[in-house]
């Protein structure tokens, strides 16, 4: 393991063990057994490392959660459920849970990380489903509607659930634990945009 991979790693573990806020560049140096001046040789700043965490969150879901979206070739109820649920049990992943744990408190102390939790967990989806919705009303699969519109209120209902999640108490298994109402979703929506 590189001194960057391990200065990463006990950044993660620190992180999540004492808060972000409460842990200086100078411990970390520390728990790496190097200088506190050689950390810089390896991250510009604090935020440099939680962006650096943020990203592995990133990669990962350009690696698992993405392809779902380009998976038009299901009919449309098995398109949502596969995103739904797949979505769901990604972020149940024990190393998931643990980044996403970490990063959502603080992307309100970090703008950079605001921003690209914004593009990732907002905007992106939320693109993507426009662009279906648009292209199931073309096909006349679809009730007429802003597409615009219907891609806010169908991503919002994951949107209320993910972050509940980390309000509630029990954030572990949360997303799960409501399957069930998310196929009802899935089944309320379609009704009311009539999509066969």
């Amino acid at each position: 393991m590189t001194t960057k991979e391990l200065i990463y790693h006990n950044a993660l573990k620190l992180f999540a063990q004492y808060g972000y806020t409460n842990v200086g560049m100078r411990e970390l140096a520390k728990s790496v057994g190097i200088k506190a001046s050689s950390i810089y040789n390896h991250y510009k700043s604090k935020e440099d490392i939680l962006m650096d965490i943020a990203q592995t969150l990133v990669n990962r879901m350009k690696e698992e959660v993405y392809p779902l979206f380009k998976q038009t070739h299901l009919e449309p109820r098995a398109f949502f459920t596969n995103i739904s649920l797949s979505t769901n049990h990604f972020f149940e992943k024990d190393d998931i849970h643990e980044l996403t744990s970490l990063l959502i408190p603080l992307e309100f102390l970090s703008e950079p990380l605001k921003e690209l939790l914004h593009q990732e967990f907002i905007i992106k989806p939320r693109a993507a489903y426009t662009y279906y919705f648009n292209d199931l009303m073309k096909k006349g699969k679809m009730k007429e509607t802003n597409p615009d519109l219907a891609a806010k209120l169908y991503h919002s209902f994951f949107v209320y659930h993910f972050y509940e999640k980390y309000l509630s108490k029990e954030s572990k298994g949360f997303m799960e634990k409501y399957e069930i109402l998310f196929k009802e979703h899935i089944d309320l929506f379609m009704t009311y945009f009539n999509i066969q």
